[in-house]
């Protein structure tokens, strides 16, 4: 792009792993995915639930999205910059709502459930010789739009609306003992960790996340997509781009291994499916619908949307879809960036070998060695009963310092994180946290430290802390009781505003033909010099004052030589 100039991001599609939809796959083994991973798949684990909790602005046109950079506005006059000082961004091609019709479906490892119904009597699976006559066109063009060819076909399911739900929510709580603990351990963890306050009912959040608002959803074990619906509207259709995109996903590139990683990379592997079959179907809205039934797919969603958000805010704490969501809303930004490297070869690639959760959170480390991961160990306690280990991520750990320190003191420590391993346990009759944080640099330490220390002086008095020893950050905490006042702000996907709106203006800045450390000066520049406030306001009305003005401008003078 000629000019001193690097265009403020783009607007954003809704956000969320499938525009603001709460989609899930039914449950495997237990009735929730063990926390507090950032989302991703755990072994033995259940079906992640990822909805979006927000409603997108609606209505032909709208700019933006709620908490994703100049959100809400309409787009500006032809010619006219769409954020101030920078040159306008491409027109929105589809504006949709936040809405359950919208490519709803979840990539995920379960068990097998009712499985001998779809296995061959040796033990291999059986595939049908041809695609279902109404989905047979879908797949052509979805094949033909992500340059990938399928092996095979594979069963499209069309289940009535019972049969779906049924299908949904199997395997949730039964009412056991074994269930009630598990539940309440979760509970307790999440108290632990400031993200919960109270007694809340989460096996009634688990069975509305399963099957609040989703469509459908493709099945790595099985090979089978299970579709809610008998007919082909323009939302299931919709929704099979999505899905089959899953399939050509699995079949190149085995998304069972999801559940191979240990270091955190299942869940940017699952991330990057979403970002890559929501790349095929936002293609598959514009190219594969016709002006009636794209007006119909829209209308459908808005209303969708409305319903299902209504149920999610009335059921699940804004914490569970903000942990569950938010791989998938920093999932299709590393999607678009790498596209803007170099297309489908590069996106294919990073399929093939998923990077780091940290080039998830900020794609600027994406092949650096700032995306590398230290070895990190942590053991409970003696005399502890361990309920699980994990990788917390960046991500988790962005999330529990925003809900109580600046989002930005949070973000500037967060990338320092250099690898963590964490523990949960029970002690007695209490459930605690333990973490060991590595950190890139002595500095990024030193940060990562204060950060946590800061965060911990706010927990209720001896229930947390955070200690520096050797070359690692030490975090402990406990769950202060279910009487325990809240404390910080409730954590939603809104707080994803900075590490989103930081990633768009760097990728912007790759397709203008910036230099990465041009893109990345310019991007870490806008974060650093406005507020969060400002970078949220939907008006953008510092942003466009003068002393907005001058900043971008000194910006530019900065950054690009």
């Amino acid at each position: 792009m000629a000019g001193d100039e690097v265009p403020w991001p783009a607007p954003p599609r809704e956000p969320g792993p499938w525009n603001g939809g709460p989609p899930l796959s039914p449950p495997g083994n237990t009735p929730l995915p063990p926390l507090p991973g950032s989302g991703g798949v755990v072994h033995g684990a259940a079906a992640q639930a990822n909805p979006w909790s927000e409603p997108a602005a609606s209505g032909p046109g709208v700019w933006g999205a709620p908490g994703f950079g100049p959100q809400g506005s309409m787009p500006p006059p032809p010619g006219q910059p769409g954020f101030p000082g920078l040159p306008a961004p491409p027109p929105k091609l589809v504006d949709r709502a936040s809405a359950w019709v919208l490519a709803l479906s979840a990539v995920v490892v379960v068990a097998v459930i009712a499985g001998g119904l779809y296995l061959g009597v040796k033990g291999g699976r059986q595939y049908p010789d041809a695609w279902d006559p109404r989905v047979d066109p879908i797949a052509a063009w979805v094949a033909e739009e992500r340059e990938l060819d399928f092996e095979h076909p594979v069963a499209v399911n069309f289940l009535s609306d019972d049969e779906y739900r049924a299908r949904a929510t199997e395997g949730g709580s039964t009412g056991s003992p074994e269930d009630d603990q598990y539940f309440a351990d979760q509970a307790a963890q999440l108290r632990a960790l400031g993200f919960l306050s109270g007694d809340v009912d989460l096996s009634e959040a688990s069975d509305t996340l399963n099957d609040s608002g989703t469509l459908a959803y493709y099945d790595p074990d099985l090979e089978q997509v299970f579709v809610r619906g008998v007919e082909l509207t323009p939302d299931v259709r919709v929704t099979l781009a999505h899905e089959l995109t899953h399939v050509l996903q699995d079949q190149n590139f085995d998304l069972e291994r999801i559940d191979e990683f240990e270091d955190g990379r299942g869940a940017v592997l699952r991330a990057l499916a979403e970002g890559d079959a929501t790349k095929v179907e936002d293609a598959f809205i514009e190219e594969g619908l016709n002006e009636a039934d794209r007006a119909t797919y829209l209308q459908e969603s808005e209303k969708g949307g409305d319903a299902a958000t209504e149920e999610l805010d009335a059921k699940v704490p804004p914490i569970l879809t903000t942990l569950f969501a938010s791989p998938y809303i920093l999932g299709p930004r590393l999607i678009d960036y790498l596209d803007a490297v170099d297309g489908w070869e590069a996106i294919d690639e990073a399929l093939q070998e998923p990077p780091t959760e940290e080039a998830m959170f900020d794609p600027a480390a994406y092949g650096t060695n700032d995306a590398g991961l230290h070895t990190v160990t942590v053991e409970p306690p003696a005399g502890t009963e361990v309920l699980e280990t994990s990788t917390f991520g960046p991500t988790a750990w962005y999330l529990l310092l925003s809900a109580r320190l600046d989002p930005k003191v949070a973000l500037q420590a967060t990338d320092g994180w250099g690898g963590d391993a964490s523990v949960a346990y029970r002690k007695g009759d209490q459930v605690c946290f333990d973490a060991a944080i590595a950190a890139d640099t002595p500095e990024d330490l030193a940060q990562l430290s204060k950060a946590l220390t800061d965060w911990s002086a706010k927990s209720p008095k001896g229930t947390s802390s955070a200690t520096t020893e050797g070359d690692q950050v030490h975090f402990h905490s406990c769950d202060p009781g279910k009487e325990a006042e809240a404390v910080g702000t409730k954590v939603t996907t809104d707080l994803l505003a900075l590490p989103t709106t930081r990633t768009d203006i760097y990728t912007q800045g790759i397709l203008a033909d910036r230099t990465p450390a041009e893109s990345q000066c310019f991007a870490d520049g806008a974060i650093g010099r406005f507020t969060f406030d400002q970078l949220s306001d939907p008006k953008g009305a510092y942003i466009r004052s003068d002393a907005g003005q001058m900043i971008l401008g000194e910006l530019r003078a900065q950054c690009f030589k």
